[in-house]
């Protein structure tokens, strides 16, 4: 109980800091209102997918002032007419910024912290062009590893001098210019192993020794850098696997622990996410590997995201749940037809691959839950009336189907924190929004049955 205690005190402390203060001055705008998004991605201690989204009031003055949570350095970005603008938040750094609508990249820094911030605008330019002269997209499909990863590594030298070119001009943080240092450094090979290498279990030690080029043991690159991460857990798994695959996850875990196969802040963080994986597991499997865990990692923060984690999946925030009864609007009118359902939505588009994929799993989820009291909802996002009609058809989707308008696109967008498809949500009987980023068909059965049960 103490334990639990240190570490809620402890999230306490690291939620006050954790954010960015950010002002500013809009121009060529007429809504009142826009949304600052995570880009996506994982988080690096617990690989939970980044999904914060922050609403910005414009006031009739035509000026904002908000507070973004970023526990690190993460990616978010703006939508614009032209696409989005992304760009990199420094945890603690505030920043003033410029918004005017009227450019394909509206968003500029003035004054302190300035030079982080417009570096993302800097590099984008360069980029585009860099991907177009070297043709690296089709460069880097190429079957052979050697070379695949001799222009992933070419890029991330191109990358590493548009870095050292701008800081010589622009007054940057150290830590934002480690930050990116170290993740030039290590996409080369996790890009790599993602995009490039489909069977992980059947590969040879040279291409082992390829892709852990960098090595495994860099303490900067453990805290901050989730592609290095991506690297341990690989590694550790290329060398539990050949020592047996039929380890049990208890197996794996006192392995790494009671080894020196990782060291410092790489083992910790590794230990870190193997628990943050484990949350679903019964107290009689997780609660021994959690003593071992608190014994071993020092680092307060990691702790805190693992009990999080846990206590989040233990214990549910429904209380604070957005009602759905408390608003009249259109998308807002199709759930409420659902009312005393449980019900499963999902987010997708006829040209979403994954969303594609998933749904075979989504027909088994439906036959295993028949005849409980539950509604599969379909919501069309971003699509065309006539790929959206041919695709559903194609797919044989059994369930409750709306194709969303523009203005039905931006509700969801508020209420679920969408920032990609496919994207899942629960709603329950008394038309509570419980999970606005729900398991996907195959992991959400227990949890779906569970509430159905209440």
């Amino acid at each position: 109980m103490r334990t639990l205690f240190v570490l809620f005190f402890s999230a306490i402390t690291l939620s006050l800091n954790a954010q960015v203060e950010i002002s500013g001055t809009v121009k060529n705008f007429s809504d009142s209102i826009f949304y600052i998004t995570e880009t996506g991605g994982f988080n690096n201690f617990t690989r939970v997918w980044r999904d914060n989204r922050t609403k910005v009031v414009v006031t009739k003055n035509k000026t904002f002032k908000v507070t973004i949570p970023e526990e690190s350095i993460g990616g978010w970005y703006i939508k614009t007419e032209a696409g989005n603008q992304i760009f990199d938040l420094v945890k603690g750094k505030s920043l003033k910024l410029i918004v005017d609508f009227s450019q394909p990249n509206p968003i500029y820094a003035i004054g302190k912290n300035a030079g982080d911030f417009n570096f993302s605008a800097f590099l984008h330019d360069s980029i585009i062009k860099y991907y177009s002269e070297k043709n690296f997209f089709k460069n880097i499909r190429n079957k052979n590893i050697d070379s695949v990863l001799f222009y992933r590594k070419e890029f991330a030298s191109y990358k590493m001098n548009l870095l050292k070119k701008y800081r010589s001009t622009h007054e940057m943080s150290d830590i934002y210019y480690n930050w990116l240092r170290s993740q030039y450094s290590y996409e080369p090979f996790e890009r790599t192993l993602v995009e490039n290498i489909t069977n992980r279990d059947s590969l040879d030690n040279g291409t082992i020794s390829k892709i852990l080029e960098k090595g495994i043991n860099d303490e900067f690159a453990a805290l901050n850098t989730s592609e290095y991460n991506d690297l341990i857990d690989f590694y550790v798994a290329s060398k539990l696997n050949r020592k047996s695959k039929k380890l049990t996850l208890t197996d794996r875990f006192n392995y790494v622990a009671d080894s020196n196969m990782l060291s410092g802040s790489t083992k910790d963080v590794y230990l870190s996410r193997f628990m943050a994986w484990l949350i679903k597991k019964p107290d009689s499997v997780y609660n021994p590997l959690f003593k071992k865990y608190d014994q071993i990692v020092r680092n307060k923060k990691m702790k805190q995201l693992v009990t999080s984690r846990r206590n989040d999946y233990k214990n549910p925030k429904i209380a604070s749940a957005i009602s759905i009864n408390s608003k009249s609007n259109s998308l807002i009118d199709i759930f409420k037809k659902y009312t005393g359902k449980v019900i499963y939505v999902d987010f997708w588009a006829s040209w979403c691959v994954p969303c594609r994929v998933e749904m075979p799993n989504a027909a088994i989820l439906k036959e295993n839950l028949k005849g409980k009291n539950i509604v599969f909802l379909y919501l069309g996002y971003n699509d065309k009336e006539k790929a959206w009609t041919k695709a559903r058809n194609q797919l044989e989707i059994v369930g409750e189907h709306y194709l969303l308008n523009e203005m039905m696109i931006k509700e969801a967008d508020e209420l679920f924190g969408i920032n990609g498809i496919p994207h899942y949500a629960i709603i329950d009987k008394d038309g509570k929004i419980i999970s606005k980023r729900a398991d996907r068909p195959n992991d959400v059965y227990q949890e779906l049955l569970r509430i159905i049960g209440k």
